[in-house]
């Protein structure tokens, strides 16, 4: 039986290699149509033959190629489970064999899964390979973003829109995919192997352990992967607000956004995360959930914890050298001096604040971790200011001003939500009592917000290892309404309204949109009290859904964008939802689980709302498994 599956899966491999080069060929293929043949139409060519074509038509044209790229993706994920299962196989045949090769001395039979995928694996393979297939990776990016891009550039503004959020979704999934299967391949199986085992075998698996720290090289390249979603912020904001005033833009300015955003994310900002690391060493090195935390690797020796601490604050002056540096020769000296002065007067307002004597009882709220909680704001108002500074709106315009309130008030929520996950991480509950470690008092700015989950916090005698909460979402229930994520949420959630109507009316507030502005504040406030007050996570998804829908009617009724309007609310709610639904542990293992509560909250939703649709009846029996399953 083994060696008969062994086979077939080979089979089942070299299937799988012909079809990926028949699809990398059918999928450039498509490209070069699509080019082809947009190219002929009259928003492309301008000429008296060309081909009148609605924009919706132009819009959906890269969807075939799209859909290229996602069977790719799908038959590359079937690739990987089998490529770890056929290992599997060959392990348990390497138990018959008595002898080794006679060629290859150190090696059983059945060992070529194995040898091979110590040369393809993206973990630990072969560098020449994986940089071969981060180039694959990249030449699909700029293949398919360039399509997308080309077609987008000539539609009106709202089939831009719609295209954005359409294709910027698969790009995100695509990418998530893409790096849970080739560099998570190994969890990923065992995962599903486990849940597998689990529902039709009557045991688990454990999953093989994985190592607690990064390697070095790892951790200076990139220190804090959790944080690559303030990198959008930027550009994102900037370029909404671009294309939604239709501002002026050219080439020179272009290059200058780009250059001083990745001088302020990747060097300028970064360098300070590698500052935090060493100064919470001991703290990270403590931290219950540090294995998915990925800070700055300390290594088996003390030595070596500080040759890493050497090489990690060399990295980060050489980060800074390098911004100063790129800015004189860009003749942008003085943007880089502003942005250091302000990452790193931040940074240092917010380290002097923490390092205040802790409170006797750490989870009481004092003026000190109100301090702490305000100051993690200033980062979101620098990056919001610097994306309306990069698109010419000065810093004495008032329309940067609400965009950067907006956004500080998003950062309080953000940080704070994430905070209070991660102090639960440090608990475990005890007859319904969130009893803390007592690690968790040299953090006084994190311990204090557990109180507000809405159950009696005390000090507990139990080590952190023991702590459990961190993988349960403390933040579910409605909690107290009087909280430090709900106050900065709400100040977020009003603040979208005016911001929504500026982006609807293209940066413009005309006399004819001030009544309306009025309705549009009422909507949101109304959706704003309700989210707060929300309980589940289904409840603040018809909440979400349902202000998506009323501030789209009326900024519609008003003769504005809806598609600009909604924006503001629908990042700041659906961040505001998604982490309130998540666990510290899930939180902290990225974008897939975030997606994944949101379809949660979603399904929730749907099954309360399905037996509305039809009757409780049928719904019972349509959805509800109350059929036996005995064989």
């Amino acid at each position: 039986m083994l060696i008969s599956d062994y086979e077939m899966a080979r089979d089942d491999e070299r299937s799988f290699i012909s079809t990926m080069a028949a699809m990398i060929g059918v999928t450039v293929a498509l490209a070069t149509a699509v080019v082809a043949v947009v190219s002929q139409t009259c928003q492309f060519a301008q000429t008296e033959d060309c081909i009148e074509v609605p924009d919706a038509l132009l819009a959906a044209t890269p969807v075939p190629t799209l859909a290229a790229l996602a069977y790719m993706q799908m038959i590359g994920i079937v690739a990987t489970v089998r490529s770890y299962y056929m290992r599997a196989i060959e392990k348990e045949l390497q138990t018959y064999v008595a002898d080794r090769l006679v060629a290859v001395p150190e090696l059983p039979a059945a060992s070529l899964i194995g040898v091979t995928t110590e040369i393809i694996s993206l973990r630990r393979g072969r560098l020449g390979y994986r940089l071969l297939v981060l180039l694959i990776y990249f030449c699909v990016v700029v293949v398919f973003g360039g399509l997308a891009i080309y077609v987008a550039l000539r539609l009106s503004q709202p089939w831009q829109l719609i295209m954005f959020l359409v294709y910027g979704l698969f790009a995100l999934l695509f990418t998530v995919e893409v790096m849970a299967t080739a560099v998570g391949g190994n969890s990923l199986f065992f995962r599903h192997a486990t849940n597998y085992a689990a529902r039709t075998l009557g045991f688990t698996r454990p999953e093989p352990p994985r190592d607690d720290e990064r390697r070095l090289w790892s951790y200076l390249l990139v220190p804090r992967t959790a944080d690559w979603v303030k990198w959008i912020i930027v550009p994102t904001v900037g370029g909404l607000l671009l294309w939604a005033g239709s501002l002026p833009f050219d080439r020179d300015r272009l290059v200058t956004a780009a250059s001083v955003w990745l001088m302020l994310e990747g060097l300028v900002y970064t360098a300070r995360y590698q500052w935090n690391d060493i100064i919470g060493l001991a703290d990270d090195v403590a931290h219950p959930a540090k294995r998915a935390r990925r800070r700055l690797p300390i290594g088996s020796s003390s030595e070596t914890m500080r040759r890493n601490i050497r090489r990690s604050a060399a990295t980060a002056l050489a980060r800074v050298a390098l911004a100063v540096g790129v800015g004189v020769y860009l003749d942008l000296w003085w943007v880089v001096a502003c942005l250091i002065g302000a990452v790193f007067g931040v940074a240092g307002l917010y380290e002097a604040l923490r390092r205040r004597p802790a409170p006797e009882r750490p989870e009481r709220t004092t003026p000190v971790t109100v301090a702490v909680w305000l100051a993690v704001g200033l980062g979101y108002v620098l990056r919001a200011a610097v994306a309306c500074w990069l698109i010419g709106l000065g810093l004495d315009d008032a329309r940067t001003w609400l965009v950067a309130g907006a956004f500080g008030a998003f950062g309080v929520m953000f940080v704070t939500l994430t905070w209070a996950l991660e102090a639960g991480s440090y608990c475990r509950e005890v007859g319904g009592e969130i009893q803390y470690a007592p690690e968790l008092r040299a953090k006084p700015h994190i311990a204090a917000l557990l109180p507000y989950a809405g159950r009696p916090v005390t000090c507990g005698r139990h080590n952190k290892d023991d702590a459990d909460c961190g993988s349960k979402p403390i933040l579910e229930d409605r909690g107290r309404l009087i909280s430090p994520w709900n106050l900065a949420a709400l100040s977020a959630f009003l603040l979208s309204a005016p911001l929504g109507v500026l982006m609807a009316d293209g940066l413009e507030m005309p006399a004819a949109a001030d009544t309306g502005l009025g309705r549009v504040a009422l909507v949101t406030a109304v959706a704003a009290v309700a989210m707060v007050t929300s309980g589940s996570t289904m409840a603040r998804t018809a909440v979400l859904l349902a202000g998506v829908g009323g501030l789209a009617a009326i900024m519609y009724g008003m003769g504005l964008q809806p598609a600009f309007g909604v924006i503001p609310w629908l990042v700041f709610a659906g961040c505001y939802m998604a982490f309130r639904s998540q666990s510290y542990v899930g939180l902290t293992e990225g974008l897939e689980d975030l997606a994944a509560s949101l379809l949660r909250g979603i399904g929730t939703l749907w099954k309360r709302t399905r037996s509305v649709l039809v009757s409780k009846r049928t719904a019972e029996l349509v959805w509800e498994d109350q059929h036996s399953t005995e064989p």
